[in-house]
């Protein structure tokens, strides 16, 4: 589910390829319109480019490196935003971005955490709903449910639908050396982010944990995946917010 099918660049961290997600849920199961709708789908110039989260009336919480093309910032007028249906091809609704706002200090691996501001507010209901933001870290074990129209698989296409699974808050090498603003997630079996899963929600007991940033060497593997951590950049967060 997370590759970064926006971003194709491969960034050799130690001695593993990481790649930074883009498209679908590997191993998940569809969700319904109802299930989870702080989820969004950001389309850039007309193509599905990743995912994101609702924390306000006019804010999404995404990944930086769904925002800029290299370290060039993109149009926020060429961005919409896909609400209200886990069917991209049904129902839902549509939204203008206003402003787009990656981290400051965002680069390799890091920080990979960003804002995007909508030109009109959200209308709230049943299916399009804002998440609260976790303000602790996880204990190592904590169950967690990830969400996303990424790629099934390294070579399949992003998915139209909704999919979800649920996933394990893990110790990591990785993301100890990547810095404290990640969590790294992990599921036996064939299962986590892929391509196009780029900025989508990582939950607890609905909270907004992380963001998803990156795999390693490919889609549902034997490494964690990793997640901007949500408690970390909540101070950056509401400051760009308010």
């Amino acid at each position: 589910m997370v590759h970064c099918a926006v971003v194709v660049a491969l960034v050799l961290v130690g001695s593993v390829l990481s790649v930074p997600i883009g498209n679908r849920i590997v191993g998940g199961q569809l969700a319904d319109d109802t299930q989870m709708p702080y989820q969004i789908a950001l389309f850039y110039n007309g193509r599905f480019r990743c995912g994101g989260s609702i924390i306000g009336v006019r804010h999404v919480l995404t990944a930086a490196h769904c925002l800029q093309d290299g370290d060039t910032v993109l149009d926020p007028a060429l961005f919409d935003v896909h609400v209200g249906s886990a069917d991209l091809n049904a129902g839902g609704q549509r939204y203008q971005v206003r402003g787009v706002y990656p981290h400051e200090k965002y680069g390799n691996f890091q920080n990979d955490i960003g804002l995007l501001e909508m030109k009109k507010p959200f209308h709230f209901d049943k299916y399009v709903q804002p998440i609260e933001l976790i303000d602790e870290e996880l204990p190592i074990g904590t169950e967690v449910v990830i969400s996303g129209y990424g790629r099934e698989g390294m070579n399949m296409p992003a998915s139209t639908v909704l999919l979800y699974t649920t996933m394990f808050v893990v110790e990591s090498e990785l993301c100890t050396e990547l810095g404290d603003g990640l969590v790294c997630i992990y599921k036996e079996g064939n299962f986590g982010a892929c391509n196009g899963d780029s900025g989508g929600p990582a939950v607890h007991e609905g909270k907004l944990v992380g963001v998803a940033n990156f795999v390693v060497d490919t889609c549902g593997g034997s490494h964690p995946d990793g997640y901007a951590k949500v408690s970390f950049y909540r101070d950056w967060i509401h400051q760009h917010i308010n």
